[in-house]
């Protein structure tokens, strides 16, 4: 997921420019760039989530938890993680219930006319990986903390 985010924003970069190009030189811009834009950029998100979270990209605060000791922090790692694992499924079942109600609306972007629901739910994709990413991160602050 996360080299399809890269690929995804290469192409958000080229389109861009593409546009951009089109605007200055031949004074007309592509049709629906800001909406593919939109589009893309939700994928690039959301599909980055997982990830980052492995690789420890999130922002965080140890200025307090580097005063306590080894156990101490995987405790509260433990709290931390299983209360973000149980945020992310509630965000993914919103997603996707969300989804679910756009595609029976019918919604469609502006220019394009293309349905917003597809992306809406790679969105919840996005979220379901990044709940299985905290859940193994709660898992491994789980035996942190309970081993001897």
């Amino acid at each position: 997921m996360n080299k399809a985010a890269a690929a995804i924003l290469f192409l958000m970069m080229v389109l861009t420019i593409a546009d951009v190009f089109g605007r200055k030189v031949f004074d007309d811009s592509i049709l629906g760039t800001v909406e593919l834009s939109e589009f893309m950029l939700v994928v690039t998100v959301f599909f980055a989530l997982a990830n980052t979270e492995l690789m420890g990209g999130h922002v965080r605060v140890d200025v307090v938890m580097s005063l306590f000791g080894e156990r101490a922090r995987a405790a509260a790692d433990v709290i931390t993680q299983f209360i973000c694992t149980v945020l992310s499924v509630i965000f993914t079942c919103a997603t996707v219930q969300y989804a679910v109600k756009m595609k029976a609306s019918g919604e469609v972007s502006q220019d394009l006319w293309l349905p917003k629901y597809p992306f809406i739910s790679l969105a919840a994709l996005g979220f379901a990986v990044l709940s299985i990413a905290l859940f193994m991160k709660f898992i491994s602050a789980l035996t942190r903390t309970v081993k001897p």
